[in-house]
């Protein structure tokens, strides 16, 4: 039996980190991991979230950017999982139909909660949910579908509740759903982007990331509602759709911060490469090493 032993990457996933602004948070903080000390002067501080005191000292329990609040400190870890913010755009999946609610898996630690009177029905949003209403309500939404919805409250315990009650939110139909950890998602006022492929991009807050065909500029309406159907995909878009698709998994690998023009940019740069090649250890490193450069050339520039 024979071995193959290779050197590490091109260039390692701490390092596309930093040149990628993918934490603006990160900038001028103390980076720690557990074990190491945060203050040797505890007389001085109160101790916070992520920290614990060992003979005399502030010692972190996580990895992560050291945060201090006046005399409070505390540990805010890199990685975590998605807390969620009022106003975020997410896109989940429906786990569970209950009484007036739908159970949401949004890449969180409790499940969401979509009540009844937070979705825009057939029949307008200002339509009174009745009892039939709550009848329907697995016709409406059914256990598996996706949906792409805003943060409307996060309770005391940390469960989110959502809603649906705008024509950009509701049903996800056709596309991708690629997942990446919520902490390389930077945050903006635009979560919904048409590409000039022609397709479209739902960049979820919740690490939950939708390509799609561009939405038909007309729909059928029934009584003032607009409904958008399955529609037949050329080839040329699906190719567009998976290579945006592997481009969004290459930024993920080398943990580069996804918005829309780190996606563009690594668009454009993977054209000389085929689709398969994107997955090429070589190939996506080199061609990570070369998008973080340029993001992090734009962003100086911009400074």
């Amino acid at each position: 039996m024979s071995y193959e032993v290779s050197g590490p990457p091109l260039v390692s996933p701490w390092m596309m980190l930093s040149m990628s602004e993918a934490r603006t948070d990160l900038d001028d903080a103390k980076i720690v991991i557990p074990g190491h000390s945060v203050s040797d002067a505890p007389q001085h501080f109160m101790r916070g979230h992520g920290t614990y005191i060992r003979e005399g000292e502030i010692v972190s329990t996580v990895s992560g950017a050291v945060n201090q609040l006046n005399r409070l400190l505390m540990v805010k870890p890199i990685k975590q999982r998605y807390s969620g913010e009022v106003g975020d755009v997410v896109v989940g999946r429906v786990v569970e139909v209950q009484a007036k609610r739908w159970k949401v898996d949004v890449n969180s630690r409790l499940h969401s909660n979509l009540p009844l009177g937070s979705v825009l029905l057939p029949g307008g949003d200002f339509r009174r949910k009745d009892v039939e209403d709550e009848e329907k309500m697995s016709e409406f939404l059914k256990n598996g579908e996706l949906i792409c919805a805003e943060v409307q409250q996060v309770q005391h315990d940390g469960t989110l509740m959502i809603h649906t009650r705008n024509n950009k939110y509701g049903k996800l139909r056709q596309g991708i759903l690629i997942k990446v950890p919520p902490h390389l998602i930077k945050k903006s006022k635009v979560h919904f982007h048409t590409l000039p492929y022609g397709m479209a991009i739902i960049i979820g807050c919740n690490g939950c990331v939708w390509v799609t065909p561009a939405l038909p500029e007309t729909f059928e309406e029934e009584q003032h509602v607009q409904i958008s159907d399955y529609q037949k995909v050329s080839q040329e878009v699906r190719l567009a759709m998976v290579r945006v698709a592997a481009c969004v998994r290459l930024l993920k690998d080398y943990s580069i911060s996804i918005y829309l023009n780190s996606l563009t940019t690594c668009y454009e740069m993977s054209q000389p490469y085929e689709i398969k090649e994107l997955y090429e250890q070589e190939t996506s490193s080199r061609l990570a090493y070369l998008i973080a450069a340029k993001l992090l050339h734009e962003i100086q520039e911009n400074q």
